[in-house]
């Protein structure tokens, strides 16, 4: 009886083996494929932060069982692979952009390799289901995104304290530079979404038009970017996903004030934020304006108005 035990027990950790080995080589596979679609020229925006979106969520350590997670070796071991590959990955794109030049607002696939830059920025707090549903929410067992791993990582050699394997590498050397402005253009994309929710391009008038370009001539010195606003005409879930981009983005800008890193927005977002100023100036809501209105409590109208402005304000601080 023994002996058949120990057999049956053999066959279950060849079976456990074989079936990790399965998962990682798929998951090694999509994210070789996510990474594709992140080098493509031939890819939009769009499609780089859905291809990033999946390669976060593809990481091994995602994918933990509560047996494994509750083994905090297990863990560490799978985030040390994911640091060692991501540093690797990033350093590539990283090399082909000027991150003193950059700006979310760019558009043309010049600009391939910094959108592919802001789509790992923007995405790199997303977790599988798994960690999620699984082993957050049935054992209790705190969850970790790659960006808690990037901030415990900084905050730890700001702090000059002792450091997990995987942390050491998100540090070292230029690493750490990476690391930092990922954060940066993090906050700068986020604000970007933001500002799309509250504007529309298409609607400027000749004169905005002629003003912007007399801005990107002559780098800011002289015109304005005055971009049509949208938030009298924006329903309420376009005020909330707003709200949540601007708070995302403070938040981190928050963290790297903690760590002794300034961080100024864009300087075009910088200059369209500042010329915001969410429907105040309109003498009466047109009728449109007036029937979302309707739809929201003037309560919630008002403390998402003023969310909004405390958030911009923050920004741009």
């Amino acid at each position: 009886m023994n002996n058949l035990k120990e057999t049956t027990t053999e066959m279950k950790n060849n079976s456990e083996v074989r079936n990790q080995q399965a998962t990682s080589a798929e998951a090694q596979d999509t994210r070789n494929e996510q990474f594709k679609i992140l080098n493509s020229k031939d890819e939009d925006f769009g499609a780089k932060i859905a291809a990033a979106d999946v390669y976060f969520k593809s990481l091994e350590f995602q994918f933990l069982s509560v047996k494994e997670a509750e083994q905090s070796q297990a863990r560490e071991i799978l985030l040390l692979k994911a640091a060692n590959e991501f540093t690797t990955k990033i350093a590539d794109i990283y090399k082909e952009i000027n991150v003193k030049k950059m700006s979310p607002i760019k558009e043309g696939k010049r600009q391939s390799e910094e959108k592919a830059f802001y789509a790992l920025a923007s995405t790199m707090h997303v977790n599988s289901q798994i960690q999620e549903d699984f082993v957050e929410k049935k054992s209790g067992i705190n969850s970790i995104s790659f960006y808690d791993a990037i901030k415990s990582a900084l905050k730890k050699d700001d702090m000059n304290d002792s450091m997990k394997e995987y942390e050491e590498v998100l540090v070292s050397g230029i690493n750490k530079e990476i690391m930092i402005e990922l954060i940066k253009a993090r906050i700068d994309i986020l604000s970007a979404l933001a500002l799309k929710n509250l504007t529309d391009k298409r609607d400027m008038t000749l004169g905005q038009k002629l003003k912007a370009s007399l801005f990107k001539i002559t780098g800011g010195k002289y015109g304005a970017i005055d971009l049509p606003e949208l938030y009298t005409k924006s329903n309420g879930p376009t005020k909330k996903q707003t709200i949540k981009y601007l708070d995302t983005a403070t938040r981190a800008k928050r963290f790297l004030n903690s760590i002794n890193v300034e961080k100024d927005l864009e300087k075009t977002l910088k200059a369209a934020f500042s010329k915001i100023n969410l429907g105040d100036s309109e003498e009466a809501p047109s009728e449109e304006g007036a029937l979302i209105e309707e739809q929201e409590s003037q309560d919630e109208a008002d403390t998402r108005k003023l969310q909004i402005k405390n958030l911009i304000n923050g920004l741009l601080e």
